[in-house]
C-alpha cells in the first residue's frame, strides 16, 4: 500500500469514529427512570448540544412556577428555542452533507490529498458550529432570567444533577 492510502484511511477512520455516536449496551443511550420510563442521557456526540438546549428549556418550563417566569419570559423562551432549532437543524444537515461529501472523496482514488483536507477540515468546523450554537442557546436562554431566578434555577439543576447521579449509581449496583 502507498503512503498516501494509509493516510486517506487513516483520517476516514477518525471521521468515522469522530461521526459514528458511542453504542449503547443499555438500550442506546437511554436509561430507565423508576416505573419504566426511559429518557436519552446526554453524551458527546452529535447533536449532544441540541440536546442539551432541549433539556434546559424543558426544565425551566416544568419549573416556570417555582422559577416564577412572566408570560413575557415564556414568549422570549420559546423564540429563543425556535431560533436555536432553525440553526441546529441547518448546521446538522450541512454536517451530514459534508460527511458524505467526505466518504466520496475518500473512496475517489483520484481525490487529491489537499482536497481531502479541506473537506475534514470543513467537517470539523460544521461540528464546532454545531456546538457552538448550543453553548450560544444556553447562555441566551440563562440571560432572560433575573438574578433571583437564576439562583433558583441553579439550586434546581444542582437538585436534579443529585438526583440524576444517584439513580445512576443505584443503576449500576443493580438497586433500580
Amino acid at each position: 500500500m502507498r503512503p498516501d492510502t494509509h493516510l486517506i484511511l487513516g483520517i476516514a477512520f477518525g471521521a468515522a469514529l469522530f461521526a459514528c455516536p458511542p453504542v449503547w449496551a443499555d438500550g442506546g443511550g437511554q436509561c430507565a427512570r423508576q416505573g419504566g420510563e426511559r429518557h436519552a442521557m446526554l453524551h458527546p456526540g452529535r447533536d449532544a448540544q441540541g440536546r442539551v438546549s432541549a433539556h434546559m428549556l424543558r426544565h425551566l418550563l416544568k419549573n416556570k412556577q417555582e422559577l416564577g417566569l412572566t408570560d413575557e419570559q415564556l414568549t422570549k423562551r420559546r423564540t429563543v428555542a425556535l431560533d436555536a432549532d432553525r440553526a441546529h437543524i441547518r448546521v446538522q444537515a450541512d454536517v451530514m452533507v459534508s460527511e458524505r461529501e467526505l466518504r466520496s472523496l475518500l473512496r475517489d482514488e483520484q481525490a487529491e490529498m489537499p482536497t481531502i483536507e479541506a473537506k475534514v477540515k470543513e467537517y470539523e468546523a460544521l461540528e464546532a458550529t454545531a456546538r457552538i450554537i448550543g453553548i450560544r442557546v444556553r447562555r441566551d436562554l440563562i440571560g432572560i432570567l433575573t438574578p433571583e431566578q437564576r439562583a433558583k434555577q441553579q439550586a434546581l439543576w444542582d437538585r436534579h444533577r443529585r438526583h440524576d447521579l444517584s439513580h445512576m449509581m443505584r443503576a449500576e449496583a443493580g438497586n433500580p
